[in-house]
């Protein structure tokens, strides 16, 4: 059986690390490849440059957007930019300030879920009762059939339990 030739060029290892560095994910790096997800899949399998470059550049995404989760967690301040244009000035009044952005409480339950998870993790809920499935069943049959005894005007027969 004939395969088609790869359509992989060594350029794509350079591209695939900058472009999810800057937070592409794996659908929108094959669109801007030109190719169906699976190729990447298929690429990385077959390069191993390839798959260590997709790998460095997620990292370089995940590394900002936990720096920005824990800033957010924290709180932190920036600059702004206020632009007024007051009555009788020909130009605008540009006036830079800074501004607190405070604290977020689910930002940090986040953060904290993620790095002390033994502590903060959310509580696992209780394990559900082991059923014995045909028990379930043969109880749902024995009420289908009292059911159908009843519109039947007739007097459901009781079996005594075990």
């Amino acid at each position: 059986m004939e395969t088609r030739p790869s359509t992989f060029k060594t350029d794509y290892i350079r591209q695939a690390q900058e472009l999810y560095a800057h937070g592409l994910t794996d659908r929108e790096l094959a669109a801007a490849f030109g190719v169906c997800r699976m190729t990447i899949f298929r690429w990385r399998a077959a390069y191993p440059e390839f798959a260590e470059a997709t790998k460095l550049g997620k990292e370089v995404a995940d590394d900002r957007v936990e720096r920005a989760l824990y800033e957010r967690a924290i709180g932190y301040e920036e600059e702004a930019v206020s632009v007024y244009h007051p009555a009788g000035n020909e130009e605008p009044v540009i006036v830079r300030y800074k501004r607190e952005v405070r604290p977020d409480v689910t930002a940090a339950l986040q953060w904290m879920r993620a790095r002390r998870p033994a502590i903060w993790a959310r509580p696992a809920p209780p394990p559900a009762e082991e059923t014995n499935i045909a028990e379930e069943i043969r109880k749902g049959m024995e009420r289908v059939k009292n059911r159908t005894l009843l519109n039947r005007g007739e007097r459901p027969y009781h079996h005594a339990h075990e």
